[in-house]
């Protein structure tokens, strides 16, 4: 079992440091090469997505959330961009596992690799239940289609958030 909640901030100065301690008072912030990092509780697994779009655009940089709890594979990651939220993504964390829940903005560059694996596609195509079925998991692999309300693509939370952690090298992340 485990649960990760935290957001990173694109910077590195005093002032990214203070403006958040005054929002996020007991927050763990670790520094890496380009991200703030910055631990939260395990029970804020809701994104605080008013005060982190505020960061944003107080900074006018990336603040990207990132959670996970692997008990029943609940996935969180939002994107801000100088304030504007450019990605939001949420599977299985307030209305039904294993369903995206949420998806807005524009697909990342990670999230083919990440969501779509053909590694991935062979074990969804082998328990599909008809041609049809088969083909339309083709069709969503090929086109890489997340949508609000669909079970596919599936996914392990802890393991798509070390990928992506990987991807964007955040800080403290484990």
């Amino acid at each position: 079992m485990g649960t990760w909640n935290a957001f990173y901030v694109r910077a590195q100065n005093s002032d990214a440091i203070a403006a958040i301690r005054e929002k996020f008072r007991d927050a763990e912030i670790e520094p890496s090469a380009s991200f703030l990092g910055v631990r939260m509780p395990d029970d804020a697994f809701e994104a605080p997505e008013t005060d982190l779009a505020a960061l944003s655009t107080r900074l006018a940089t990336d603040v990207i959330w990132l959670g996970f709890q692997s008990t029943v594979d609940a996935f969180q990651f939002h994107h801000w961009h100088s304030g504007r939220h450019v990605r939001a993504l949420v599977y299985g964390c307030f209305q039904d596992e294993r369903t995206w829940e949420r998806v807005e903005g524009v697909p990342e560059l990670w999230e083919r690799e990440v969501f779509f694996s053909q590694r991935e596609l062979n074990h969804v195509l082998k328990h599909a239940g008809s041609d049809s079925e088969r083909k339309e998991v083709q069709r969503i692999w090929r086109d890489a289609e997340i949508v609000a309300g669909r079970m596919e693509p599936g996914l392990d939370s802890r393991d798509c958030c070390h990928k992506i952690a990987a991807h964007y090298q955040f800080p403290h992340y484990g």
